[in-house]
């Protein structure tokens, strides 16, 4: 503006020139300007636009400016004088910056709309991300509320790689083991269930006869020969509970027990324990032959010839109208190995998982018969446990039965010498 002033002065002896300076002015931008000579009007045109009635405040030598908006639009007002010889020169000019407000209106917009997208899309994206976090989250929590509820089948199945992944994977492997102690549980009770019901049917049985026939004898009305009858089955079925009672206790303390093992020449122990047993089968018509290695192994002695007792004597019972048994001990690398083998009439498939539980018997009347309790194999097992071996039994219908009894030589603790 003070460019303009010092243009018009050197322009004043000429006012043609300043007309022609001050309209130039107003094709370049000016909306409208005003000149005077000591408030005399030289210059002036557009005079609705400068007719504001704002008084602006000038110092001297500086220019004075204000921002207005009216009819015209918006605006910006400029007054700008300077001190001549022969008087002050002050000029008037309004801008127009309409544009500009107009251009800023504009951005303004594009920014609240740009700011209003981009939180639409913040607020999507945060709902997004937190509904897939809250959804495995939920799953997980809908997953412990089913298994408390008592459905130990419910797995959440989450195979992401984050940690809401690996604690799926935890929560699962954590389910299957609680659903497998259930089921140990579940499988034990029953177990025990029926041990109990088998035991009080096994003791109910002799019970129920001694005290019928205790009762004829208290009638002393029976002859001599019936007495001795009748005394002759209360013996027998009180030596039958004592047997019960005795392989009972064996087998609870079994399961405690603590075994110390012993160097044991297996031929001499082999032959020792076919020589036992070789009379009784002679009588039922059985052809028994036996096999022993020579060699040392480690085993506790006593409890080894209980198992093979039972054994033997199991598959004796099996060949009622007589057969062959073999029975044979051998030395393995990490201890030594006896089997039974009879051609008796065998055992289902379906029979075979159970055979080593307590109280169970494949042929319950024939069994009872012949004095068994379905203890004596329950007893084998707990035997070959404590050494720290398995049992194995190959059997089928019609063929014959083959026990094969492995036994591990660090099976319990050996024998300090003496």
């Amino acid at each position: 503006m003070r460019h303009t002033l010092s243009l018009l002065c050197s322009l004043r002896s000429d006012d043609k020139s300043i007309t022609d300076a001050l309209a130039q002015s107003t094709k370049t931008g000016a909306q409208g300007i005003l000149l005077t000579m000591d408030d005399a009007v030289i210059y002036q045109n557009a005079p609705d636009c400068l007719s504001t009635g704002v008084a602006l405040s000038q110092k001297e030598n500086q220019c004075a400016y204000t921002y207005l908006k009216d009819t015209h639009g918006y605006g910006l007002l400029i007054q700008s004088s300077v001190t001549l010889d022969d008087g002050t020169m002050m000029v008037l000019a309004r801008y127009d910056l309409s544009s500009v407000y107009k251009n800023r209106d504009m951005q303004l917009q594009i920014f609240y709309r740009s700011y209003i997208v981009v939180v639409l899309v913040g607020v999507l994206t945060a709902a997004v991300f937190a509904f897939g976090l809250t959804r495995k989250l939920r799953k997980l929590t809908i997953a412990v509320r089913q298994i408390s509820d008592g459905d130990l089948s419910v797995r959440t199945n989450l195979t992401s790689e984050d940690e809401f992944g690996q604690l799926s994977r935890d929560f699962d492997c954590m389910a299957d083991n609680l659903q497998e102690n259930v089921r140990k549980l579940e499988s034990e009770m029953e177990r025990q269930e029926a041990f109990m019901g088998a035991f009080s049917h096994e003791l109910k049985t002799p019970m129920t006869t001694m005290i019928g026939y205790a009762d004829l004898l208290r009638q002393d009305k029976l002859k001599e020969e019936k007495r001795l009858v009748a005394a002759d089955y209360i013996f027998s079925e009180g030596k039958r509970l004592e047997r019960l009672s005795h392989r009972l206790l064996e087998l609870l303390l079994l399961r405690k027990e603590e075994i110390a093992t012993q160097e044991v020449n297996l031929y001499g122990f082999v032959r020792e324990v076919a020589q036992t047993v070789s009379p009784g089968f002679r009588e039922k018509n059985i052809r028994f032959t036996f096999h022993g290695a020579y060699g040392n192994v480690h085993f506790e002695p006593d409890l080894i010839k209980s198992l093979l007792y039972n054994l033997l004597d199991n598959a004796a019972k099996s060949m009622e109208g007589g057969g062959s048994l073999f029975f044979s001990g051998t030395i393995l690398p990490d201890g030594c190995q006896f089997q039974v083998k009879d051609t008796g009439r065998g055992i289902a498939s379906e029979e075979l998982e159970r055979i080593t539980e307590a109280f169970y018997r494949v042929d319950k009347s024939r069994s009872r018969k012949q004095g068994g309790a379905g203890l004596g194999l329950a007893l084998c097992k707990e035997i070959v446990r404590l050494h720290h071996g398995h049992m194995k039994i190959i059997s089928s219908p019609g063929t014959g039965t083959q026990v094969l009894v492995m036994l591990s030589q660090t099976g319990g603790q050996e024998n300090a010498p003496d």
